[in-house]
């Protein structure tokens, strides 16, 4: 056992937690409360890569203890390869270029992995928003041509570059990765690539695309291959320099419709797609980032619904309705596997020498009661189902929801979430839903049931880091 100070190091470890992302959520918010951490880029002893030393004092030891965290203690000092996480400070671009869903799927899988962060539009980063950031976020939507020309922002793109520029980094999945990419007007040229279709993106398609990792950090507790949604994301064929290819696109694993009736077929996936470059590691003179091509934020979420879409209305003559009643409840949507890539890149790039550190403002507490009401009316609003088994199991699914919902209420009040650093996050998420459910109109039932499924997902994850704050700050 090694001591720092009051502190101890301990170990923090994925199998000795099943895997399960309540490791990300302890030790980001660790790193938000000051402690120290390192990231291990390589197996020791016990430890696998992709595992923390963590620098605990007895107090968040008993913390981690009573949230069922188990960890271990650290022989030695912190090993030489092991890399220093920096707290990320995360700007998420949430405007009306990437307007509910687009930038909720990264609200999601950011609030399980215990990142919060600030939204922000072509406005505010045109302004100061950046100052108090060292990771900016570009969700899929429409900075495909530029965040000025976008959102009528003038000045918003000079201040990416700027900030990008100054140790800054960014995160950006399908119109965040054109965005980051080279060759248009707006565009960053973080990575120096062009886009096989960069103006007219619709031409490839949309579905669930299997991804063959690459070794290195961001494939870190990940099995070879990877299944990730995709929309219409850039296909890169030809590299230039300071770029490092994270995951090929491997295999077409499922067409889809979801929101966009445009599918992917395996003819043009097999000429255009098969074993190109699906995520970029990007560093130069233009910054540092991590390009997703398809959308991992997106994760089991919105794989379900496009499966229910198509997969589930297929097999279900053939397999009957427990069967894909079954197939349905399994997808871990507040735990999709594809979440791992996220962290691993906000790991990344946090963990290098240029990145700055920086401490948010402190803002004012955040009540959840708003959002609550949001996720009540997105189910409420729900279109009718009709007979059938198709339609039986469009119910299951709405009743599972509905379910998840009452758990989440049923927490004690102390749990929920009531802390600062939540504020900012907590309060566009209402807005933005609320204003989204009360002018909603068209769309499948499995666009409407994705939505409350994602409005309450989004509550559950809030909640959680609530809970794992007020643990960590009592004492």
């Amino acid at each position: 056992m090694s001591r720092a100070g009051s502190t101890t190091l301990c170990h923090l470890g994925w199998r000795d937690n099943r895997d399960g992302f309540d490791v990300a959520l302890a030790v980001n918010r660790l790193l938000r409360h000051g402690a120290a951490a390192w990231w291990l880029t390589a197996p020791q002893a016990a430890a696998e890569a992709g595992d923390y030393v963590v620098a605990l004092d007895a107090h968040q030891r008993r913390a981690l203890a009573r949230l069922e965290i188990r960890v271990g203690d650290w022989s030695g000092a912190v090993p030489s390869g092991a890399r220093p996480l920096v707290s990320p400070s995360v700007c998420l671009f949430a405007g009306t270029a990437s307007r509910f869903p687009y930038f909720a799927y990264y609200a999601l899988a950011l609030l399980r992995l215990g990142l919060d962060y600030v939204p922000c539009d072509g406005a505010s980063l045109a302004h100061d928003v950046l100052d108090d950031a060292n990771l900016l976020v570009l969700p899929g939507g429409f900075s495909t041509w530029g965040i000025d020309a976008a959102e009528t922002a003038p000045g918003a793109d000079a201040r990416v570059r700027d900030f990008l520029s100054r140790g800054g980094t960014a995160i950006g999945s399908c119109g965040g990765a054109f965005y980051l990419s080279s060759g248009r007007p707006g565009w960053t040229g973080t990575a120096q690539a062009k886009p096989l279709y960069t103006h007219e993106y619709l031409q490839s398609g949309v579905g669930v695309v299997t991804l063959r990792m690459q070794p290195g950090p961001l494939a870190f507790g990940c099995p070879p291959t990877v299944e990730v949604p995709y929309y219409h994301g850039p296909i890169y064929d030809e590299l230039g320099a300071g770029i490092e290819v994270a995951a090929t696109f491997h295999t077409l694993s499922l067409p889809g419709r979801l929101a966009i009736d445009n599918p992917l077929d395996a003819q043009r996936f097999q000429r255009e797609m098969a074993g190109k470059p699906a995520i970029l590691d990007a560093r130069g003179s233009r910054g540092r980032a991590v390009l997703f091509s398809p959308h991992p934020e997106m994760g089991d979420l919105v794989r379900k619904y496009i499966a229910l879409d198509g997969y589930v209305r297929h097999y279900l003559p053939i397999r009957g309705f427990g069967t894909m009643r079954d197939t349905l409840r399994h997808y871990r949507v507040t735990d999709a596997p594809s979440f791992r890539l996220v962290l691993n890149a906000v790991h990344h790039l946090m963990c290098d020498e240029a990145t700055r550190t920086v401490s948010r403002r402190p803002s004012a507490a955040a009540h959840d009661d708003g959002l609550v009401d949001v996720c009540r009316r997105a189910l409420e609003t729900l279109p009718p189902f009709g007979a059938g088994e198709e339609n039986e199991l469009l119910r299951d699914v709405a009743s599972g929801i509905g379910a998840r919902l009452d758990v989440t209420m049923a927490e004690p009040r102390e749990a929920r979430p009531a802390t600062q650093q939540l504020a900012a996050s907590m309060s566009h998420l209402e807005a933005t839903m609320r204003d989204h459910f009360a002018n909603a109109s068209g769309g499948t039932a499995a666009q409407h049931l994705m939505e409350a499924d994602l409005a309450v997902a989004l509550l559950q994850c809030a909640t959680r880091v609530a809970r794992f704050d007020v643990a960590l700050t009592a004492r």
